[in-house]
């Protein structure tokens, strides 16, 4: 559809708005117009309607519903939950960046997305597009809530897709919620990609609302039921599956009063050491070891924190990049969910996906330690010291990372150093992994208790952020000139 077919579908320019006349009624079009406009438009016009329809009053939250519709309806979570697929993952950090950016900029992260959808989409075989809503199924939520578990419990891809749409049809968020946390952490299959799917839908819904959210919620299900080139985990003993299932007979030995643990410096850092030796399934019964101790889930995320700021530093590359945004999205299942199995699961399984990214890093700068990182002064202060930190990426990491510690252990402020990090991945970020990590650091730090720790996270995730030696990226360029 192009944009004179899109006008004459949902109405003239003036009254869309695109007219540039004052005083005009303004009808802008609905998320279900404006994701088929989405859809339709050819990548290298997609811009130029989007700045129209901006201009025109446009909101963004609108924007970024109608991106989650169409970005699920048209790119499919396989053969990996990953790859093209980031056009859907991304969005929830798209979301957070964008609205934490000056009014000038705020635009310029859903320009990227659209874009980035548009080249997916190129990608995706034959032009796939999601198929028809499936009928409703007679029966009470409790029943859709039976045959959804069912289908998930069997990996049953074709089971699953009416089964998710009837029971969000018939139960309250919170219960659906439920259900989608508790699969999004079961197996340690695509890189910690299906937590962040689950993640990122449960923050992307209430944008979409109730009437679009199906093509939501049925790319989700489908993600959650991708096994990769597996067999069916539900006839086979794989090792993906195998510290859900040991974790699951583990929970009767953690304490009834685990939540009431305390903050305890010393084992947490007890626990990044034991997460530099150990393979997946003991490095959960040390998490539920330390539990046992009455030590705090909190300092045993503050842990896992660390350990994957850790490994980022070590190897600033797409996949330990993983460490820290499944780490994120593990804990956001872990203080949204009600159910306390589902948290202390969510738990057991981010442990127990640390080694595997340990291993992903091999041997890369073997002898650092995020606790031995040294600041390294700058000249100046505040905002001067701030700059410096971020000239000197992407060309040198761990000197960025040295650089930030120095100003945040002299008092420097992190909503300034946020601040800083979200304008550079506005103005130059090129790739899906640029905004999910960003956000995920973020996120990360804002979640430790303001300790010594806590700086040395956010210092050694300068690793991946975007610098200002990089050149602003075509899509900002494009759309700060489109928007004026």
């Amino acid at each position: 559809m192009d944009r004179r077919t899109f006008l004459r579908a949902t109405g003239s320019a003036a009254a869309l708005g695109l007219s540039g006349r004052p005083g005009l009624a303004r009808t802008l079009p609905g998320v279900g117009a404006l994701h088929r406009l989405m859809e339709e438009t050819p990548r290298e016009r997609a811009a130029a309607e989007l700045a129209a329809l901006v201009r025109g009053g446009l909101d963004r939250r609108r924007t970024l519903a109608a991106l989650a519709v169409a970005t699920s309806r048209r790119v499919r979570p396989f053969p990996h939950v990953g790859f093209k697929y980031h056009t859907v993952l991304a969005l929830q950090s798209v979301h957070l960046t964008a609205r934490n950016l000056p009014d000038e900029e705020r635009w310029l992260p859903v320009f990227w997305a659209l874009d980035y959808f548009k080249r997916a989409q190129e990608r995706e075989r034959r032009g796939w597009t999601m198929g028809p809503r499936p009928a409703p199924a007679a029966g009470t939520a409790e029943e859709a809530r039976r045959r959804l578990a069912e289908a998930l419990d069997r990996w049953d891809l074709e089971a699953v897709d009416p089964a998710i749409v009837d029971f969000a049809r018939l139960a309250a968020p919170e219960e659906l919620s439920e259900v989608l946390f508790r699969y999004g952490i079961r197996d340690l299959r695509a890189i910690g990609h299906k937590a962040i799917a689950v993640q990122n839908a449960h923050r992307l819904l209430p944008l979409v609302g109730p009437e679009y959210a199906p093509p939501v919620l049925r790319s989700l299900a489908a993600a959650l039921q991708n096994h990769g080139y597996d067999a069916n985990p539900a006839t086979r003993d794989l090792p993906s599956d195998r510290t859900w299932r040991a974790f699951r007979g583990m929970l009767g030995e953690v304490p009834k009063g685990w939540k009431q643990g305390r903050r305890d410096d010393a084992a947490r850092y007890e626990f990044v050491r034991t997460l530099r030796e150990v393979p997946e399934l003991d490095a959960g019964r040390a998490a539920i070891g330390l539990l046992k101790r009455g030590v705090s889930a909190d300092s045993i995320w503050e842990a896992l924190f660390a350990t994957a700021a850790e490994l980022v530093l070590r190897l600033p590359r797409v996949v330990p990049v993983h460490a820290q945004t499944s780490a994120n999205a593990f804990h956001y299942v872990f203080r949204h969910a009600q159910d306390e199995d589902t948290q202390l699961l969510a738990l057991l399984q981010a442990a127990a996906f640390m080694p595997g990214f340990r291993r992903r890093v091999g041997s890369a700068r073997p002898g650092l330690r995020i606790e031995e990182l040294e600041p390294l002064p700058v000249s100046g202060n505040g905002a001067e010291a701030l700059r410096e930190a971020f000239s000197a990426l992407p060309g040198d990491p761990v000197s960025s990372a040295r650089k930030a510690l120095y100003y945040l252990q002299q008092g420097g402020s992190a909503s300034n150093f946020a601040a800083s990090a979200r304008r550079h991945l506005a103005r130059s970020g090129r790739y899906a992994h640029d905004y999910k990590f960003t956000e995920a650091a973020l996120e990360n730090y804002r979640n430790m208790a303001p300790t010594a720790w806590r700086d040395r996270v956010l210092a050694a995730s300068m690793a991946y952020f975007t610098g200002s030696a990089e050149a602003p990226s075509p899509v900002s360029r494009k759309a700060l000139e489109l928007l004026g």
